[in-house]
């Protein structure tokens, strides 16, 4: 059975509170996902009043608007799209807008769609190359910007126009990483084929540069650190000022899902459901634990109110499943 559906839990206890399927058929080719993909790779973006989903279907990127109760608000497409291995982008959201990502080797788009109706505010052509970046939203200087990485640059939008501010060239032709910020530097790495990670300022001026790369990965930053976990178990830290590399260490695993930070401390799960903990100084690692939390993990964590919300598998085979995990003190209702 093809469905796509957002489902809700409740964070104490986990127990399941609503469903509601957003698209039944329409699945791109099983051959068109990668083998690490599903049809349903992108978060939720959330306003407090709305969810919002980009889900690919029937060759277009829906984006759909839910009640926190789970029933459908809108539904519209923002573009087509020709799957390599998948979509990926989760979608942003800024004022009155949902913005979306639509990198692909068919006909690449950014578009902004209004929050209470659906109806397309802008739209802009990309570079017609599969990538798999989610947009990042930031104010340096005290003006916004809408930063996309892939297609072998990284650029800056006007998010309420959709406007070009600026593009370096930069990271490479496929990224799937989303662009970090310490508030005043954006850092950005990839990819495929190219390799490179990146450090720019408001103005899009390239601050520095090196020859690593964070693939599947976004990387965090910690108190002035950028952090990187590589695909193959790297971790890597960066002086965001200079680029000057403090330490590189090699975690146990690989790894697709992203570093988060809480505190002054990081959290990533490996592909066989090790997470490791750890906090970075300019010095060195400090590694604080390794948890087997599931048999693997792809999934980044969440974080909210102290606690972080993963997803695990657990069997193999066609008795693989996957739970919920909640780490953390109980919150307050």
């Amino acid at each position: 059975r093809q469905e796509q559906l957002v489902a809700a839990f409740d964070r104490q206890t986990g127990a399941a509170v609503w469903q509601q399927t957003v698209h039944s058929g329409g699945f791109p080719d099983r051959r068109d996902i990668h083998p690490k993909g599903t049809f349903a790779n992108s978060t939720i973006a959330a306003d407090g009043d709305r969810l919002f989903v980009t889900f690919l279907n029937q060759g277009q990127i829906f984006v759909t608007a839910l009640s926190l109760q789970g029933d459908i608000l809108w539904q519209q497409p923002a573009g087509t799209f020709s799957s390599k291995f998948g979509y990926a982008p989760s979608p942003v959201l800024y004022k009155s807008l949902v913005i979306v990502a639509g990198d692909n080797w068919g006909s690449g788009f950014v578009a902004a769609l209004n929050r209470e109706t659906g109806e397309l505010a802008w739209r802009k052509q990309r570079p017609s190359v599969s990538t798999y970046s989610s947009p990042l939203l930031v104010q340096l200087q005290g003006v916004d910007h809408l930063v996309l990485s892939g297609c072998e640059q990284l650029v800056s939008f006007d998010p309420a126009t959709g406007e070009q501010r600026w593009a370096v060239a930069g990271t490479a032709e496929a990224t799937c990483g989303t662009a970090v910020t310490d508030g005043e530097r954006i850092f950005a790495s990839g990819g495929y084929p190219e390799q490179q990670t990146i450090a720019v300022d408001s103005a899009g001026q390239l601050i520095w540069s090196n020859r690593t790369k964070s693939y599947e990965p976004s990387m965090v930053v910690v108190n002035g650190l950028l952090i990187a976990v590589t695909d193959d178990g790297i971790a890597y830290c960066w002086d965001g000022t200079d680029g000057r590399l403090c330490w590189r260490e090699r975690l146990s695993g690989s790894f697709s899902a992203s570093p988060i930070a809480a505190g002054d401390r990081v959290y990533v799960p490996n592909l066989n459901g090790v997470t490791t903990v750890f906090r970075p100084t300019d010095a060195a690692i400090e590694v604080l634990s390794r948890n087997q939390l599931g048999n693997d993990c792809y999934a980044s964590f969440a974080a909210s109110r102290g606690q972080l919300f993963g997803r695990f598998g657990f069997g193999e085979g066609r008795d693989r499943h996957e739970k919920l995990v909640c780490i953390g003190a109980l919150s307050q209702p």
